[in-house]
C-alpha cells in the first residue's frame, strides 16, 4: 500500500473515530468574492469592461455585521472563510491576477485579524474572440494549469504567505484542476458537491458556456482525491492526492430538486433548454446544496439532516457557502425577502435549533478542519 493510499485510508479512520466524539456540530461558511452578477446589476457576461465590485465592498460587511451577533457553544464568534478571485481573467481586465486582493487589502486584513479565514477562489472564464464573451473552460488543460498557478502564484505574493484552502469557481473541478492546486499546495479544497451534475450551457446574460459540474459518485465526507478521477478516494494500486477534499452539505429533495432544474431551464438559451429539461425529467432525490442565502425552508432541510447525522454519529461538519453579492438587494424585488435577510434568518434558526436539540454548535473556518481531520503536512504528494 502507498503512502498516500495508507493516508487515505488513515482520513476514513480519523473521521470514524471524530463521529464517535461528543455533540457537535461543526459550521464552515464560505463566501465566493466575486464580482457582482449581472442579476444584481454587475457587468454581462459579453463585456470585457471594468467589473463592478458592491459586493465586496458593502456586502461582505453587512455579512460580517450580522454575523457578530452570534456565538458558538465554545464562545467563539461566527467565522468565516473569504474567498478571494485570482486567476488570468483579473489578468486580463485589471492587469494583475490578484487585484481583488490588493484592491481592497485593507477589508481582508480586517477579517483575518478577527479569526476569519481567506482562502483562494479561482475561476476558468476564458474570453472567447469568436463568440464575444466570457465562457468556462474546462478543455484546454495548458491554459487551465497556467491560469491556475499564475493566479496562485499571485495571491500568495500580495498576501505575503500561500493560502491553504481553495473554493473553485462553479464548484467545477476535474482530474487537471485537482491535481494542479494539490501540486501548488492547496490543503484543503471545498468545491464537491457530491452527487451533482450539470452539463454547462449558454444564458441569457452572456456567456455562450458556463456552469458545468460533475460530482457524480462523491462521498459526503471529507476524502483524499485519487489521481486517476477528482471525485472519489483512492482505490487499489492507484494514488491519493496531497489535498483533502471537504464536500459541501447536501440533503435530499425530488420536488427541489426538478425546482432547481427547472430553474437551470428558464435561465438557458436554445437548445441548451432541452437538455436541462430532460435533467429534469431524470430527477430522482438527487443531492441539493442550501447556501447560506437560500429561502429558510430549504436551509432547514440541511440543518435538519445534519442535526440527525450528529446525533446519529456523535458529530457532523456541515458545509456551506453563499456569494458576496447575495449581501445586496436584488433589483426589481420590493415585497419579497432579500437572500441577505434569508442570510440572517437562516444563521439564527442554526444556532437556535442546535441548542434546543442540544448540540454543541462550532464555528470553524475551513482549514481548521485540517487539524480536526489529523491532516499531516508530511504526507507524500502523487
Amino acid at each position: 500500500m502507498t503512502d498516500c493510499l495508507l493516508c487515505s485510508v488513515m482520513l476514513s479512520l480519523l473521521m470514524s473515530e471524530i463521529n464517535r466524539a461528543d455533540n457537535t456540530l461543526y459550521v464552515v461558511i464560505g463566501c465566493d468574492c466575486d464580482p457582482d452578477r449581472p442579476q444584481y446589476g454587475g457587468t454581462r457576461y459579453d463585456t470585457r469592461t471594468s467589473l463592478k465590485w458592491r459586493g465586496v465592498r458593502e456586502g461582505i460587511l453587512r455579512a460580517r455585521e450580522i454575523a457578530d451577533d452570534i456565538q458558538d457553544d465554545f464562545g467563539n464568534p461566527l467565522k468565516m472563510t473569504w474567498c478571494v478571485r485570482s486567476d488570468l481573467q483579473m489578468k486580463e481586465i485589471y492587469g494583475d491576477c490578484a487585484w481583488p486582493y490588493s484592491e481592497f487589502v485593507d477589508l481582508w486584513e480586517s477579517l483575518a485579524g478577527r479569526g476569519d479565514e481567506i482562502a483562494w477562489h479561482p475561476h476558468l472564464w476564458r474570453w472567447s474572440e469568436r463568440y464575444g464573451c466570457w465562457y468556462q473552460e474546462i478543455e484546454d488543460g495548458d491554459w487551465i494549469r497556467n491560469c491556475l498557478q499564475q493566479g496562485y502564484a499571485a495571491l500568495s505574493s500580495r498576501m505575503g504567505r500561500a493560502p491553504v484552502t481553495s473554493r473553485m469557481g462553479w464548484e467545477f473541478h476535474s482530474d487537471t484542476t485537482m491535481q494542479t492546486i494539490a501540486e501548488l499546495g492547496i490543503k484543503v479544497d471545498f468545491s464537491a458537491v457530491p452527487g451533482r451534475f450539470t452539463p454547462g450551457a449558454a444564458d441569457h446574460l452572456g456567456s455562450v458556456f458556463n456552469c458545468y459540474v460533475d460530482w457524480r459518485n462523491t462521498p459526503e465526507q471529507a476524502y483524499m482525491p485519487s489521481a486517476a478521477d477528482y471525485r472519489r478516494g483512492p482505490e487499489a494500486n492507484e494514488v491519493a492526492l496531497r489535498v483533502i477534499e471537504l464536500p459541501m452539505s447536501t440533503f435530499r429533495s425530488r420536488v427541489l430538486d426538478i425546482a432547481a432544474c427547472l430553474r437551470r431551464t428558464a435561465r438557458a438559451k436554445g437548445g441548451d433548454k432541452l437538455r436541462h429539461l430532460s435533467i429534469a425529467a431524470k430527477a430522482n432525490n438527487a443531492s441539493l446544496k442550501a447556501y447560506m442565502t437560500i429561502h429558510p425552508y430549504a436551509f432547514s432541510r440541511l440543518v435538519s439532516a445534519k442535526m440527525s447525522e450528529a446525533k446519529r454519529n456523535g458529530q457532523a461538519f456541515l458545509i456551506t457557502a453563499f456569494h458576496a453579492d447575495d449581501m445586496l438587494p436584488v433589483p426589481g424585488r420590493i415585497n419579497t425577502l432579500h437572500r441577505w435577510q434569508h442570510f440572517a434568518k437562516n444563521i439564527k434558526r442554526l444556532r437556535w435549533r442546535a441548542s434546543k436539540a442540544r448540540l454543541a454548535l462550532r464555528f470553524i473556518t475551513a482549514s481548521d478542519t485540517l487539524q480536526l481531520l489529523g491532516h499531516r503536512r508530511g504526507v507524500q504528494s502523487a
